[in-house]
């Protein structure tokens, strides 16, 4: 299989004064070769971050791939694969979404009280059914509503409240209500849960709601899922002097996660501590955080605190620092992401091969 997708490779000559790193060929083969050995892992988690990567990358010749992955043992996999085909162009695991949607578990009669291991299937399946309409729906956009009203009264309450999340998450503003509302609630664990709905709906009438309950008062979940939240938001620059506040917060992860959520507003004011941030923060995964931010901004990365981040112990600050490595010029990109495609971690690994296809595609 792998013959089919090299020719799709750009093919540049090796790097100049970069003797010791492979050409752009040949690391693109190198990239390639190790995802599709992690298609065929026994872990199915891997086998789907493969899928994934596949279908960020681009490539129209990884379908035939992809369609075989549609018949992976594995639902999630299944879905993955449904993703990315669509991300390349094809809508062939449309079929796939639909069947795992339909897939109902069996309810026996109300008298009979199913036993843990049943209760424990059906939470399962009805929690693939779910990450199935939430792809289908991301796929399909509006088109999609159809079905999400059709499964408002699907028999199981997670199903019917994932539907109203999606239909939310598409501007349907009678749906959008009840989580705005949730978000306010005496109970902390239903405050926790909207906040962590909202991460996914990214909707800009939150974040007045939102920038509240990350503001402090509030258990530190709460405030970290409403910081996750806000960072995907449309409306986030409203919150920028609150966010600016919390990247002094006492929490070391409140002061990391207000500064991702600052990434793409382009206030001097937000500018002017990110770059603080990022040239004397003494934490490095603060730092690398910040320059993400900046990047969402427009602003130029800096190649020393990418290198930093690139040795750190911690796989999740490698994969933040690769994003960052990518976006530099080739020459400094390429030694960086060759380097990171021999990480002992997989996602690491994966995600280096990723940057690569994507810089082997491009002309």
């Amino acid at each position: 299989m792998v013959p089919l997708l090299l020719p799709v490779l750009v093919t540049l000559a090796a790097l100049p004064g970069q003797a010791q790193t492979p050409s752009k060929k040949e690391l693109g083969h190198k990239a390639l070769q190790s995802v599709v050995d992690f298609l065929k892992s026994d872990d199915s988690e891997v086998r789907g971050l493969a899928v994934q990567v596949l279908g960020e990358a681009g490539n129209k010749a990884a379908s035939g791939m992809l369609r075989k992955m549609l018949q992976d043992r594995d639902k999630h996999v299944r879905i993955a694969a449904a993703r990315a085909l669509w991300q390349i162009g094809s809508p062939a695991g449309l079929k796939t979404l639909q069947d795992i949607i339909d897939d109902v578990p069996a309810q026996g009669p109300v008298a009979v009280t199913n036993t843990p291991l049943v209760e424990l299937k059906i939470i399962s399946q009805n929690r693939i059914r779910e990450k199935a309409m939430e792809t289908y729906a991301w796929m399909r956009g509006e088109k999609a509503a159809d079905l999400l009203y059709k499964l408002k009264n699907d028999n199981y309450g997670t199903i019917r409240d994932a539907a109203g999340k999606e239909l939310a998450r598409l501007g349907h503003e009678d749906e959008l209500a009840p989580f705005l509302e949730a978000l306010s609630d005496p109970d902390e664990g239903i405050r926790y849960n909207a906040a962590g709905l909202f991460s996914s709906i990214c909707a800009k009438a939150a974040v007045g709601p939102l920038a509240r309950l990350a503001s402090g008062g509030d258990s530190v979940r709460v405030r970290m899922a409403a910081l996750d939240a806000l960072a995907c938001s449309p409306g986030k620059k409203d919150a920028a002097a609150e966010l600016l506040k919390l990247t002094s917060d006492e929490n070391p992860t409140i002061r990391y996660k207000a500064v991702s959520a600052l990434g793409g507003i382009k206030e001097d004011k937000v500018l002017a501590r990110l770059k603080e941030i990022s040239s004397a923060d003494k934490d490095v995964r603060l730092r690398i955080a910040a320059q993400k931010a900046l990047m969402g901004s427009g602003v130029p990365a800096d190649f020393s605190v990418a290198g930093d981040a690139l040795t750190a112990a911690s796989p999740d600050i490698r994969l933040e620092a690769l994003e960052v490595a990518a976006a530099f010029p080739e020459d400094k990109s390429l030694p960086l992401l060759a380097s990171a495609l021999d990480d002992p971690d997989t996602k690491v690994k994966l995600y280096a091969a990723l940057y690569i296809l994507r810089t082997a595609e491009r002309k």
